[in-house]
Order: structure tokens, then sequence, then C-alpha cells
């Protein structure tokens, strides 16, 4: 099965449009869709038409703004034999952006969810390549690396940290990364490793 991915779009649609005409079974917006307003969110969904997307919310938009079918924040869906599960939302940014919670949350919703093959998750696990912004601060979630470390998803694709598009790294048995604006597509096939290619 082949997915693409990708996230911080924010209101970018010239990039939706690039995105969304490539040739995959499945599109994975890992959130920041918009540019921080729902009218923005409603043109991603108007873009998207009727092809197959799970989505995220990223700190920049509202849970309640993804329809039911797509929406895995807090969810588990499955599509073509592949489990997908996410987390939306961000830990607590200098910033005060529209979804940022405490860390205790974050373990509330991915425990609920269980193990999956693919998680979506906005914000990156902490203490990796994938958490640290250009100054080096630590911007990633305790909750995420737990679950990662608990639960070995075969894949975990994270956004947040703009600068860390593009980039992947492997933490215990699971591959992380961050697919940025540009998009990444991932091959996912039971007990086999996952194929990442860069678009």
């Amino acid at each position: 099965m082949r997915f693409l991915t990708f996230s911080d779009i924010h209101g970018d649609f010239t990039a939706v449009k690039k995105l969304l005409a490539t040739d995959v079974d499945l599109y994975v917006s890992v959130g920041d869709i918009s540019r921080g307003d729902r009218d923005s969110f409603i043109e991603f969904m108007r873009l998207c038409g009727q092809k197959r997307v799970f989505a995220v919310p990223g700190n920049n938009d509202r849970p309640e703004w993804i329809p039911n079918y797509m929406n895995l924040h807090g969810e588990k869906k499955t599509f073509m034999g592949v489990t997908f599960g996410g987390l939306g939302g961000s830990p607590r940014t200098p910033f005060n952006t529209i979804f940022e919670w405490e860390e205790d949350y974050a373990y509330e919703v991915l425990e609920k969810i269980g193990y999956v093959d693919v998680l979506v998750s906005h914000a990156p696990p902490s203490g990796t390549v994938l958490s640290l912004t250009y100054s080096g601060k630590e911007a990633g979630s305790e909750a995420v690396r737990w679950y990662i470390e608990e639960y070995v998803p075969s894949v975990a694709v994270v956004g947040h940290i703009h600068e860390r598009g593009g980039k992947t790294e492997k933490l215990g048995g699971t591959t992380v990364i961050n697919p940025g604006k540009s998009g990444a597509i991932i091959e996912i096939s039971p007990g086999e490793e996952p194929r990442i290619l860069w678009l």
C-alpha cells in the first residue's frame, strides 16, 4: 500500500494541488493544514474532493474542523489492511496557538488508540533530531516518544517543526519521518521495512 503524506501546509493550496495530483492509494495530512482559520480548511476539503484522505489537526487547526471519516485524532482507522491512528495538536508553544495541550492529555489519547501500524502525530517524539528547532530548543512530545517505544509502530509520521521537514530517524524499530510541505510517499507491507520516496 502506498500513501502520500505531508505536513504544515498552512494554506498553501498550490502545494496541496500538486500533492493531490500524485497517484497513490491514500493521502495523509499531519496537521497545520490551515492558516488558523476555518475558511482555509474548507478550501483544503474542497480540493480533496472524493480522494481518500486521513488527517490530524495541527496546533493551528481545530479538531472539530475535520470530518469524522477523515479524522485520525484519538481514532484508529484501517485502510487496505494497514491501521492508522493519530494525535493532533502540540505541546505548549510560546505562540499560544489554537490546539495545544499538556503531556497528560497526549498520553491519554495515545493509550486509548493502542497499537497501530502507522502513527500520525503532529508533534514529533522528544529527544530526536525531528524535535529540535533551528536554535536547538526541544519542542517534541514525551508522550509521543513513549508511545513509539511502547507500541513500536512500523512508521510514525510527524510534523510541527518546519525546519525538520524532509528528515527521517529510526527510533527503536520505528521509522519516524517528517515529510514537510513537499511530502513523501511511503510504501508499507506487512513484515517489510517501509520504503520512502521523497517528493
